[in-house]
């Protein structure tokens, strides 16, 4: 739930280069024949961009992140979201909609943390991670047969979440050259996945940022 110091959205995967299949000019990828958009990539890495920003003022940290890491792991949560979807109606998982959905109450709180942005667009963004989430949870929970606690909830998700990222290659997934990732999501020296962690809405926004604080 979002509060007035917190809010659950997305965090940045470290990813680096890589081949990828053939989609039309006009696409950022395509998962089982359906596109999305580069100008969807565009504002979803916007909301990766400032909760980047976000997190390195709250932590005290400097690091810059490139504009192509932030697209790659926008283009990963795009897709991912996709096939999460798919892989929880085939093992008939059903999520909550109050499990994902960001309150009315805290739209304020959401164009707080991530100002000049659509407010819709970095809800369904938020939602989207939260929606990917709870699906890798529920389906680690059911091909492990274990029951989610407290304790075992991070290492669910991330089984979960490598079982999402696994079943690219069997939903037809392509990516657009210039973002540089294989079908499955991954670069040709490593992997990277998607995590939901906090930002701190009252951080400064982008402009108020040095340079290394910056998306570059």
């Amino acid at each position: 739930m979002l509060t007035r110091s917190r809010a659950a959205v997305l965090a940045v995967a470290a990813l680096t280069l890589a081949a990828c299949g053939n989609v039309h000019p006009g696409d950022a990828a395509v998962v089982d024949g359906r596109s999305i958009s580069m100008q969807q990539l565009d504002d979803t890495t916007e909301v990766y961009c400032l909760d980047h920003l976000g997190q390195s003022s709250s932590q005290g940290a400097g690091e810059p992140v490139s504009n192509l890491d932030l697209r790659r792991a926008a283009a990963v949560g795009l897709v991912s979201i996709q096939v999460a979807r798919r892989l929880a109606a085939e093992e008939d998982i059903t999520v909550e909609p109050s499990a994902y959905e960001v309150p009315d109450g805290d739209r304020s709180n959401v164009a707080k943390a991530f100002p000049g942005v659509d407010v819709d667009t970095a809800i369904q963004v938020i939602e989207d991670s939260r929606e990917n989430a709870a699906i890798a949870v529920a389906l680690a929970a059911k091909l492990t047969g274990q029951q989610q606690t407290d304790e075992n909830a991070a290492q669910l998700a991330q089984a979960g979440q490598a079982a999402i990222m696994e079943s690219f290659r069997s939903h037809d997934v392509t990516f657009a050259p210039r973002l540089g990732l294989s079908p499955a999501g991954t670069t040709r020296a490593g992997t990277g996945t998607l995590s939901v962690s906090p930002v701190d809405v009252e951080a400064p926004a982008a402009a108020d940022l040095p340079d290394t604080q910056r998306c570059s």
